[in-house]
């Protein structure tokens, strides 16, 4: 009996190695689909491969799906129709490895899983951009295991673009185990031409900020400056960090007038200098943004500061205006308004030529130059106003 039931056995057992063969040799054609389909047949009776043929069944199956996508020239249609696609990948990746004690499979691995760990990556980053965050954080801590698995643990971007992502869900404690992680192997192993470890820094700087780690998130800020000194986010994140938290205003006066003894002509120091001093003294914060524009006259962020600075000391002038009733008193803010608005028109000329489209900007023009009676500059203005307004409508 015993011998019968091995004898009637023998055959599927063949049948399915057999399913396995064919699907290599499908794979080996370019025949995906076709791979595909056998591997399931074959998969669907575990009991009868050995562990060997399993671990090449799965093996293949990664190669398959990998296939289909990068060879193909729609590869979002390739996804519409395999939407479970890279979980099935890494399925077949982990199972793979599972079965193969021998590591007779090995190499074919490691192949496909340097394919599927650069897609997965530049997908988490499709992702992240489309702001499916949580989708985003899956496919990067995929891509994370498969440059870990292919030994380019050093490889930070996947790392970087993920605690950004989890920043952004509010996971601020893995958030910063993975910005530390970047930081730590960017230190390690520098990219040339980095675009990325700006980013590492400014996020870094909320994060610790976030949590109230002031301490570490002024280090941080100082060293990413120090890398980075003109990169605008490292920048915008340290200044914001003063701004939010006003027990540190004095500090970062006295921090930036030291740098500025040092190094006088430093633009960005000197704007960050003129917006810590826009919270306690505008006219010390204008006198520095007109430091900026004597070192580099296109300095937009100066431009636009200083446009407003000026529309605001008129503001303040047409308060005066209204309240009094004394007609010398009139004339002479009058004559102060017309000066602030002739001051602020040239600042606010050249951010409208960097930002065309800002609608605050118009504005502010429309209101200057009708202020200063140029009727046809302020119909100009007028007339961009409205044909934004209508393309956006």
């Amino acid at each position: 009996m015993r011998i019968w039931v091995l004898g009637f056995l023998l055959p599927f057992l063949w049948a399915q190695k057999s399913k396995v063969t064919a699907a290599a040799l499908a794979v080996q054609d370019g025949d995906y689909e076709k791979a595909l389909s056998l591997v399931k047949e074959a998969l669907a009776s575990p009991d009868l491969l050995k562990t060997k043929d399993m671990a090449k069944a799965y093996m293949l199956r990664a190669k398959a799906y990998m296939g289909l996508l990068v060879g193909s020239k729609d590869p979002q249609g390739v996804l519409n129709k395999y939407p479970t696609l890279f979980e099935e990948v890494m399925l077949s990746i982990r199972k793979c490895r599972e079965y193969d004690s021998a590591k007779e499979f090995e190499n074919d691995i490691k192949f496909v899983s340097a394919q599927a760990a650069s897609v997965l990556y530049l997908k988490g980053f499709e992702l992240f951009q489309k702001e499916k965050l949580s989708e985003a954080r899956q496919h990067l801590t995929w891509a994370i295991e498969l440059y870990d698995l292919i030994g380019q643990k050093d490889f930070y971007p996947p790392h970087a673009l993920r605690g950004i992502v989890n920043l952004q869900l509010k996971d601020t404690l893995p958030a910063i185990q993975d910005l530390e992680r970047a930081r730590s192997l960017a230190a390690q192993k520098p990219i040339q031409g980095d675009q990325v470890l700006p980013f590492v820094y400014s996020s870094l700087i909320g994060a610790y900020g976030g949590k109230g780690d002031l301490d570490k998130a002024l280090s941080v800020a100082s060293e990413g400056r120090n890398k980075f000194p003109t990169d605008e986010n490292i920048r915008r994140a340290e200044l914001n960090l003063y701004l939010q938290h006003p027990s540190l205003q004095e500090k970062a006066l006295e921090r930036f007038r030291r740098e500025l003894q040092n190094d006088p002509k430093n633009e960005t120091y000197l704007l960050i200098y003129a917006q810590l001093w826009e919270r306690v003294n505008p006219d010390s914060a204008a006198f520095y943004y007109q430091r900026v524009l004597d070192i580099n006259p296109n300095n937009l962020n100066a431009r636009y500061n200083l446009g407003a600075y000026y529309i605001n000391q008129a503001a303040e002038l047409s308060a005066k205006y209204n309240e009094t009733r004394d007609e010398k008193l009139q004339q002479k803010y009058f004559a102060q308004m017309q000066e602030h608005f002739r001051s602020a028109l040239p600042h606010l000329e050249k951010a409208h030529e960097q930002l065309p489209e800002d609608m605050a900007l118009l504005q502010s023009l429309i209101q200057v130059t009708t202020y200063l009676g140029m009727e046809d500059k302020a119909q100009e203005y007028l007339r961009k106003k409205n044909n934004l307004q209508q393309k956006k409508n």
